[in-house]
């Protein structure tokens, strides 16, 4: 018989087990209530915000214009700079190079490419001239068989009388 008592709601510790098991109840309904009404009232806030809104209807798109800007005017005895911008490198034989320069607006430039010594024939080597922003670009194929390592690329450009020069490294590796 004692053991039958032993924890039921008549012994002390049996009292005690039962207010835990309420009071965790109480706080777990408690919580799911005030997030209900929270819910709600997000739901209704939002519902409210949205009936008071006001909306502008814009009939026409106001005029989008392009701004164009001019090249500045240069000196004629400015001295021509050479600057690469950017020089598709590593690469291996047989794929494609590529090499951007920076230079006076309208500035005659060559470039050229040697491996071993010997200056590649390529097409897309042939001189060109700057634009109205100083920009050139060159694309060529790197021809078979070429050796690995690294190879100069030279640029020369000018411009009146004066003339800029600018070497980067081409670095071919094996495929």
């Amino acid at each position: 018989m004692l053991r039958e008592l032993k924890n039921s709601p008549a012994t002390y510790k049996g009292q005690q087990r039962l207010r835990r098991k309420r009071t965790a109840l109480i706080a777990f309904v408690l919580t799911l209530v005030l997030l209900l009404l929270v819910t709600i009232g997000v739901v209704i806030y939002n519902w409210y915000a949205g009936q008071n809104a006001k909306v502008t209807v814009v009939d026409t798109p106001s005029k989008i214009t392009n701004v164009i800007t001019k090249p500045k005017a240069i000196a004629q005895n400015q001295a021509v700079g050479v600057y690469i911008t950017s020089l598709t490198s590593p690469l291996v034989a047989g794929s494609n190079a590529s090499v951007s320069i920076r230079t006076l607006p309208e500035a005659a430039c060559s470039i050229e490419v040697l491996y071993n010594g010997t200056k590649s024939t390529d097409t897309g080597l042939a001189p060109k001239v700057a634009d109205e922003y100083g920009y050139v670009g060159w694309s060529w194929t790197v021809e078979q068989g070429q050796p690995v390592g690294k190879w100069p690329v030279n640029i020369t450009c000018a411009h009146n009388d004066t003339s800029g020069f600018m070497r980067g490294d081409l670095v071919i590796t094996a495929s």
